[in-house]
């Protein structure tokens, strides 16, 4: 697929050609610089933007609108200050079935909020949260409908180094407990390489692939493992990649 904007009357082209397949219940990041298109091609997949050509299939069938088997989660939590913990996580319930649907889901929320580590925090509001916590409860949002694919982008690039790691530990642990497929957008070589089972680099813009890693470091996984001699080798491999996609790399186009 390839997408072109128009900005001003000059076309820009953002992405592409590129051509990527996540199978069921796998996990793969896509991991470049900024610019290079990377949300750009998960909104593309999430029925958020079309693409200027080529087409995005799940499960069979070509994706137009977000369809209700994609869950989604940004780099900021967009949780409403005047709302619960809870009633943010029943908030897609509640805006698809109705009210009487969400208060009915009320249990399977407090579930999910058990599961990532928030059990009896179901009544504080967001302002009485912190950054880490907050995304938690976007987490569980993203999951209250139980979606089959989960597309992240950048959900902890605000987030301070100690808590991302964290972070990253518990969504690796919730993912492989709800056994989801998911594809996450990062710029940081060594979170796509902890949480993927393949992660794909992307050239500068217009975003193509400049190459996979495959990830076979077995589940689960823990923090220590970043230490690793085959984790290290890894992340070696997958900056190798981002070097060639780059300006004045092997890959690169002439100017």
């Amino acid at each position: 697929m390839t997408k072109r904007f128009v900005a001003k009357d000059e076309p820009v082209d953002a992405l592409g050609p590129i051509d990527v397949s996540v199978h069921r219940g796998e996990f793969v990041s896509l991991l470049g610089p900024s610019g290079c298109g990377k949300s750009t091609l998960l909104n593309i997949v999430g029925g958020l933007l079309p693409c200027t050509t080529g087409e995005v299939v799940l499960g069979g069938r070509i994706v137009r609108d977000t369809p209700a088997e994609i869950g989604m989660m940004f780099q900021a939590p967009v949780l409403l200050e005047w709302r619960t913990a809870r009633s943010n996580v029943l908030l897609p319930i509640e805006v698809v079935a109705g009210r009487r649907a969400a208060r009915s889901a009320q249990h399977r929320a407090d579930e999910l909020l058990a599961l990532v580590g928030l059990q009896g925090f179901g009544s504080r509001y967001p302002s009485e949260l912190s950054g880490g916590m907050q995304q938690r409860v976007a987490i569980c949002r993203m999951l209250i409908a139980d979606p089959d694919v989960l597309l992240l982008d950048e959900p902890f690039g605000a987030l301070d180094e100690i808590t991302r790691e964290h972070m990253n530990v518990e969504l690796r642990r919730i993912l492989e407990a709800a056994a989801k497929t998911a594809l996450f957008v990062t710029h940081n070589i060594q979170e796509a390489v902890f949480l993927s089972d393949r992660v794909v680099v992307m050239t500068e813009r217009p975003g193509r692939i400049a190459g996979i890693v495959e990830v076979d470091l077995g589940k689960p996984r823990d923090i220590e493992q970043v230490t690793s001699p085959e984790f290290q080798a890894l992340v070696r491999r997958a900056r190798e990649l981002l070097h060639l996609g780059s300006p004045g790399g092997i890959g690169a186009r002439p100017a």
